[in-house]
């Protein structure tokens, strides 16, 4: 897993190999993506890992943890309807479930569209076949969340490659992979039927997607 380390050192040498204008708008993520997600700490602790499913035009996201990943007693399924500004936290084997507010929206699998486009850059070689990876960086303030981050997404495709997040809470670093532009089962977004009649617990205006990984 990219460290936090490994990662700043990634995003100087990206810059020092910058060739491209930096007049570039933000680009667009694909409709649907799936994959694996790793989230870790400073220091490269690892918090947690698992599979992600990401609908960017409903702006729905669910996030299985891996549960071979970790000693931890429990495992985090989440489902976040953005737009309705709900998060639901799953339990799938007690067919339980909570309901909060999230009413921040800004989370890393979709780029931010007033982020600034910092240079591009190949990951690898770009002169042999299957040895590289083209990739833009981007960076950009999230000033309800006091915090930063620098993003990496594919040149072709706008998928997310890397998150660095940094905030006067914590530091976190999210990398994506395996990632597919299609989502296997729509329903993963649905809310289970044991979560109706849930009561809606209201959290704080600043209540985020990051807030769910602690180290």
């Amino acid at each position: 897993m990219r460290t936090i380390e490994l990662f700043c050192v990634v995003f100087w040498c990206l810059c020092a190999a910058a060739w491209a204008s930096t007049n570039r708008q933000p680009c667009q993520s694909p409709s649907m993506t799936s994959g694996t997600l790793s989230v870790s700490s400073t220091g490269g602790h690892d918090i947690a890992d698992g599979e992600f499913n990401y609908d960017s035009t409903a702006k729905k996201l669910r996030f299985v943890e891996n549960e071979s990943h970790s000693n931890k007693t429990s495992h985090m399924d989440v489902l976040i309807h953005f737009e309705e500004g709900v998060l639901y936290e799953i339990d799938s084997k007690n067919e339980s479930c909570k309901k909060q507010t999230l009413k921040y929206r800004r989370h890393p699998m979709e780029l931010p569209s007033d982020a600034h486009y910092e240079s591009e850059a190949y990951l690898g070689s770009p002169s042999k076949s299957e040895q590289g990876l083209r990739v833009r960086t981007w960076n950009g303030k999230l000033p309800d969340l006091h915090a930063n981050y620098t993003m990496l997404t594919t040149s072709c495709g706008c998928l997310t490659v890397s998150c660095c997040y940094h905030s006067e809470k914590t530091d976190l670093t999210f990398s994506f992979m395996n990632v597919e532009t299609e989502v296997d089962d729509a329903h993963v977004f649905v809310p289970p039927t044991y979560c109706d009649g849930v009561a809606l617990e209201d959290t704080p205006d600043d209540h985020s997607f990051f807030d769910l990984f602690h180290d």
